[in-house]
């Protein structure tokens, strides 16, 4: 159903073929290359982009996926934004057309679909997932974003190859009100009932408006899922012609968004991203269990939580960077079969509260062997520095390398941003708490629109400030998104 390039092929393909002939005949059509994971689009552009290159000539963007490299499917949009901040620096250095298209081109999920699998977690967890991607990637320089599936039936099919995924819509004509001998699978679906019986056939009409399913288009055929209203709250307001600003939620100054004054227990619920294959990224401190760290016996830094299936989660520190991803991960704890890390905490200097984490299972020098802050590329796009910077192994005597560790909150934390912002916390994937900011005044519709995305499963009260004008004084509920748009 594809074609299987390398970057050497398809850069020939181009400029010898398929780049001549569109610039010919259809002139207007664009060509993006690309159009796989994060993971490698960097050796891609760098290799196809470069001025020299006959193909350069004829490419107007770079298409990526949302999946991650492996066959784990609850990484899938978790993966790699860092990689987005380097692709946009890249650009810079190569002094590529500030036309070029950046465009996510692909991202659904998979397998079935929520109204088949019936765990309204699991549908609402999707749904958070495409929100935050979205504004992440928007946030490193994205052009857009686009859901592979609109329309599916129940199942998540048709599909030749049984590759069931989810979509926003799904199609039930046997649901409508009036519907009559129309069945429950249509003759184009083949694949059957792959995952068992569909939860949502077997529910009531009122039963299904009840977990989140709304009655009123079930009566017409039609399934809509959380992930239509996520991805509304986004698209409905940031319309073509919109760009990210600067925003970043900030509680990093006064008491922690889910921590009160006073406390010691991490809040916003149990960590869903405590997973091998997350990142390990610094963003404003929070106080949740996203940016709690335990330090057990084994002398690693150890996170717990549990998956969108319910499942306790456990992953610890890894001792060196993925290769095409660029920083430390979580991987699995077991020391002699994987990479976990073995640290020391050793303090900066007496009383001063500062210490260095040092990798002691490693092969480079202690002296190269601290962990230090790496910081984005492009100075972090719309998030600025504070937003998802990496971790990484690194110069001891840098003050990069310098962290304070409170064992009793779990927070690993550095001042190293004081001059621009707040204190940054040791965080596995990103905060509960996020926020995307766009000017929206070249749409044509209202000049600012802010969207504020809750994966916590707790509230959370938040100023909005626009520089120095407040404009809003609110709360968000648990798993929730919001949009304000203001002139």
């Amino acid at each position: 159903d594809a074609c299987a390039f390398d970057y050497y092929t398809q850069g020939d393909f181009i400029a010898n073929h398929l780049g001549p002939q569109l610039a010919e005949s259809h002139p207007d059509i664009k060509l993006l290359i690309f159009d796989h994971n994060k993971d490698h689009v960097i050796h891609w552009a760098k290799y196809l982009l470069d001025s020299n290159h006959p193909a350069s000539q004829y490419i107007d963007g770079t298409a990526y996926h949302w999946y991650a490299g492996g066959m784990d499917r609850l990484l899938d949009g978790a993966q790699g934004n860092p990689n987005m901040h380097r692709l946009l620096s890249e650009f810079d250095v190569m002094n590529v057309d500030k036309k070029h298209l950046v465009l996510g081109s692909e991202a659904c999920h998979c397998p079935s679909t929520g109204y088949a699998g019936g765990d309204l977690n699991i549908a609402w967890a999707r749904a958070s997932r495409n929100a935050h991607t979205i504004l992440a990637d928007l946030a490193a320089g994205s052009n857009g974003f686009i859901e592979w599936n609109l329309i599916l039936d129940s199942v998540g099919g048709p599909n030749h190859l049984g590759n069931m995924c989810d979509s926003p819509l799904l199609a039930v004509p046997h649901r409508a009100l009036g519907a009559q001998d129309v069945p429950v699978q249509l003759d184009f679906e083949h694949a059957g009932y792959p995952f068992g019986p569909v939860f949502g056939d077997q529910k009531t009409r009122d039963e299904l408006n009840a977990i989140g399913i709304p009655a009123k288009y079930l009566d017409v055929g039609v399934v809509v899922q959380p992930m239509y209203y996520y991805v509304g709250h986004i698209t409905k307001f940031v319309r073509p012609g919109s760009r990210a600003v600067n925003g970043l939620v900030d509680s990093s100054f006064k008491d922690r968004t889910f921590r009160p004054k006073g406390q010691s227990v991490a809040g916003g619920g149990i960590n869903d991203l405590a997973r091998n294959g997350i990142e390990v990224t610094v963003w404003p401190c929070e106080g949740s269990t996203r940016q709690e760290w335990n330090y057990n016996d084994d002398k690693q830094f150890q996170v717990f939580g549990h998956d969108w299936l319910g499942v306790p989660t456990t992953s610890c520190l890894s001792k060196r960077a993925e290769k095409d991803l660029g920083g430390l991960m979580l991987t699995i704890c077991n020391m002699t079969e994987h990479d976990s890390g073995v640290f020391d905490i050793v303090p900066v200097e007496e009383d001063s509260g500062k210490i260095k984490i040092v990798l002691a299972n490693g092969k480079v020098g202690a002296d190269e062997s601290c962990l230090i802050i790496q910081p984005l590329r492009n100075y972090g796009g719309a998030y600025g520095p504070r937003g998802g910077a990496q971790v990484n192994l690194g110069d001891c005597a840098h003050s990069w390398a310098e962290w304070s560790y409170d064992q009793e909150t779990g927070e690993i934390l550095s001042s190293v941003y004081s001059d621009v912002g707040g204190d940054v916390c040791l965080t596995t994937g990103w905060p509960f708490l996020q926020v995307g900011a766009f000017d929206t005044s070249a749409a044509g519709d209202d000049g600012k629109t802010v969207v504020i995305l809750n994966e916590a499963g707790e509230s959370a009260n938040f100023v909005l400030k626009d520089g120095d004008d407040l404009i809003l004084t609110s709360s968000i509920p648990p798993h929730s998104i919001q949009t304000v748009a203001f002139d």
